[in-house]
């Protein structure tokens, strides 16, 4: 774009184009968008700001009387208005012809302000994006592990190839460095989906006659605990590990269960913990 000539500090080019057309000058401030506005503004209310003042302290200083803007806010004294309208006016005309000096300031803090708008702007439209995309891959992932009845039944056709391809997307837009380092790992999960074979043979027959309500992992980083929770309408299975970040890998953790026990009904009888792994 034409904003590049002083980015790049290209000025004479920039001026031969503008003595073949000096509207060249206006239109760069024109297709500046955003940028050349605001830095069009900033110009005009600085420079205004500082030549109203000083030309109200010029008057007084040349012919000892000051200005009252006020009189023409008044009824009547028709004559004096007319004077004062009429020195503000030549002023105006005077300030105009400064014109092109506005213009250059204008065009000269643009890229300032352009990379400004970049640096303030474009990181918030990229995470809004980032996150829109977050929550359309979420909703695609759960809808496969609904149709799949959170893992017990196999995925059909082309399902298991999405399934795995949404997951490594979601990897890769992931806004949390290192998760499983992550204060945010600590917390209740509830499980949409799993392979687990023993888990979902416990989901679908439920515990001798009692059928399943929800699964879920407690986890807290801090105490390095992970509680695995299987529910059901008159008991349940838990099963609790150690847990704590890989070394190497900061999106793996690594368990070893340490705790089981299980509640049928009035019944609660702890059971030998099995496993290991990450």
């Amino acid at each position: 774009s034409e904003i590049d000539f002083f980015e790049n500090q290209k000025f004479s080019e920039l001026l031969q184009r503008a003595k073949g057309d000096p509207a060249t000058l206006l239109s760069l401030v024109k297709d500046a968008g955003l940028a050349g506005a605001i830095s069009y503004t900033v110009v005009e209310l600085t420079f205004f700001a500082i030549a109203l003042p000083i030309g109200y302290f010029a008057w007084h200083a040349s012919t000892g009387e000051w200005l009252k803007p006020l009189l023409l806010l008044q009824a009547d004294g028709i004559e004096e208005k007319a004077r004062l309208l009429g020195l503000i006016l030549s002023y105006i005309v005077l300030l105009k012809t400064l014109f092109p000096f506005r213009l250059g300031s204008t065009l000269l803090l643009m890229p300032f302000t352009k990379r400004t708008l970049d640096k303030l702007l474009l990181p918030s439209l990229g995470a809004r994006a980032q996150s829109a995309t977050r929550r359309t891959l979420k909703d695609n992932l759960l809808q496969l592990a609904r149709k799949s009845s959170a893992g017990i039944n196999e995925f059909e056709g082309a399902d298991q190839a999405r399934f795995d391809e949404i997951v490594s997307e979601l990897q890769a837009v992931n806004p949390t460095k290192d998760p499983a380092r992550s204060f945010l790992f600590s917390g209740e999960w509830e499980c949409a989906w799993t392979s687990e074979a023993e888990l979902n043979f416990a989901v679908s027959n439920g515990l001798l006659g009692l059928p399943h309500v929800r699964t879920f992992q407690r986890i807290d980083m801090r105490a390095g605990t992970l509680e695995n929770v299987v529910e059901f309408d008159g008991g349940f299975l838990k099963v609790g590990s150690t847990i704590a970040p890989d070394e190497s890998n900061g999106s793996r953790f690594n368990f070893a269960f340490d705790r089981c026990r299980v509640q049928w009904r009035l019944i609660e009888l702890p059971l030998p913990p099995i496993g290991k792994g990450w």
